[in-house]
């Protein structure tokens, strides 16, 4: 899979400074992820897309809808009118985009060849990976990051549950290498992804441990367990003790009463 990773600056709590997005060469020249409207961003499509002889952008695809991957969409359409965005349902309202939404789990052309898009939800409830088949790459959007974990804003479409199952989904393809929205490559994904569904795993007993010892809130949790966390990244952290709250209550083991939440008696 011919590809060149274009780098954009976003402010979005979820892009943590930039966001990558990726030109796929070849027969139909497609753009993953439209992170921003910025100039500079457009002409650097445009100057990998000549550095490879392709023609003008034929697609974009969008993993998911957070503003650090959808952004750019509008001045991307502006710039290439006759270019096929896709994106799998919510679909944005009153951006002007035509948007054709990605139904099921198809193999759509892109670059030189075919991509299952295969639905990942969980840090977003739209959320989408591209897979090429012959190569193993994954194009991830925001399903890992190397280095760090990923927030599940469970305020905000994130699930931990579908979460989870996205990533053993993945897990199950054995993919080579995972290119992500944000950090380097991924070049060792199993390894990433089972250490991943381990920390959540110890994540859910440390939860259950608060509770056990009468700390009841998120907020009182977050303090608890994201003690050496910055301060500016507390919110995430509070989203992601939400999302284990939220799996446990469905598991049925925790019962929410406003703001607290307790242990489930046997």
């Amino acid at each position: 899979m011919r590809h060149t990773r274009l780098t954009a600056t976003h402010t979005s709590p979820y892009a943590q400074g930039s966001v990558h997005a990726y030109v796929l060469h070849g027969e139909v020249p497609t753009l993953v992820d439209a992170p921003t409207a910025d100039a500079s961003f457009l002409d650097g499509i445009d100057e990998a897309l000549r550095a490879q002889g392709d023609g003008p952008l034929a697609q974009v695809i969008v993993t998911h809808g957070h503003p650090d991957h959808i952004d750019g969409a509008a001045a991307a359409h502006a710039r290439w009118p006759q270019a096929v965005f896709r994106k799998r349902a919510p679909l944005p309202e009153g951006d002007g985009v035509p948007w054709q939404v990605i139904e099921k789990e198809p193999m759509i052309t892109a670059g030189d060849g075919q991509l299952w898009a295969l639905f990942t939800p969980g840090h977003a409830p739209d959320h989408t990976c591209l897979f090429d088949v012959h190569s193993g790459t994954l194009l991830g959007g925001d399903l890992a990051i190397n280095g760090t974990t990923v927030a599940i804003p469970a305020d905000y479409g994130g699930n931990l549950r579908q979460y989870l199952q996205s990533l053993r989904a993945v897990l199950d393809l054995q993919p080579r290498v995972i290119l992500s929205g944000h950090g380097e490559p991924i070049l060792m994904p199993a390894s990433l992804l089972r250490g991943y569904i381990s920390h959540r795993m110890t994540r859910e007993r440390e939860v259950l441990e608060c509770l056990a010892a009468g700390i009841t809130t998120a907020d009182a949790i977050v303090d608890r367990l994201y003690a050496a966390t910055a301060d500016a990244l507390k919110p995430a952290a509070r989203q992601n003790v939400l999302a284990h709250l939220r799996k446990l209550a469905e598991d049925g083991r925790v019962d929410p009463a406003g703001d607290d939440w307790h242990l489930r008696s046997a």
